[in-house]
């Protein structure tokens, strides 16, 4: 069966078969589950661009993932700006393709208009989620705090955005990354999260960088207190202020 976009799963499966590769083989080096490998192969998953980048290590073409990935950011942008949420409901965009609807929610009214309403009233965690993480990317201050607010009231769509960042940040599986603490984060993590909170394109990266900054703070990291402190005077959101100075005294900026 072909998938939406362009790379039959049957083709993905054999290139998977041809390293001698079983379905839990591949589920342990990507942190993706048995079932939804299985799924992408029976072409009843689109692949997003980093599971199709586990392929790519198996020997799938750089040129036809290429072609892919653009093509796959590109059906997507298309389906999401035409107000079909389906794809949204269920998979968790890729972060490039997050980016770039970001940037089109900026200049198209009705994009924008979308992403509000399923950030408030999605059908399921996953479009809320979508739409927080990329109204997180536009750089307009009214956008971002809606974001930031949600992550409050939405216990669904925070845990989702906050494992996606230590998976990310640190390279955590993704069953590891649901229970990361920071608290006792050695020198070279927090340094990495000092940047983050920093980061001019994502303010989903200051916020989180800056809860697990407080726990490194809490754990006796004084680069971590000194880090927060000295963003309280940068930091251009009102919400990511509120959760830098919760941060310092050891609290949640959701309780």
């Amino acid at each position: 069966m072909v998938d939406g976009y362009g790379i039959p799963g049957a083709k993905l499966r054999e290139i998977r078969e041809q390293t001698g590769l079983s379905l839990a083989d591949l589920s342990k080096r990507s942190h993706y589950s048995k079932s939804h490998l299985a799924n992408v192969e029976a072409g009843r998953r689109t692949p997003t661009t980093e599971v199709l980048s586990a392929y790519e290590r198996l020997g799938l073409d750089r040129r036809a993932f290429l072609a892919t990935s653009a093509a796959l950011t590109l059906d997507m942008l298309t389906t999401v700006a035409g107000g079909d949420e389906t794809w949204l409901s269920r998979n968790i965009g890729p972060y490039d393709f997050s980016m770039t609807l970001a940037a089109l929610a900026v200049r198209d009214r009705g994009t924008k208009g979308r992403l509000v309403r399923w950030l408030h009233d999605g059908s399921t965690s996953l479009l809320r989620g979508n739409a927080q993480g990329t109204l997180f990317k536009t750089q307009r201050p009214e956008l971002i705090e809606l974001a930031e607010t949600s992550m409050s009231r939405d216990d669904e769509t925070r845990k989702r955005c906050m494992r996606c960042f230590t998976r990310l940040t640190f390279g955590l599986p993704w069953p590891d990354a649901a229970a990361s603490d920071a608290t006792d984060a050695p020198t070279s993590e927090v340094r990495t999260l000092v940047g983050l909170l920093h980061d001019p394109r994502d303010a989903s990266n200051r916020w989180c960088a800056a809860v697990y900054l407080g726990e490194a703070a809490a754990g006796g990291s004084q680069p971590a207190r000194t880090a927060l402190r000295g963003a309280l005077r940068t930091e251009t959101s009102r919400e990511n202020v509120r959760a830098i100075g919760l941060s310092l005294v050891g609290e949640k900026p959701w309780i």
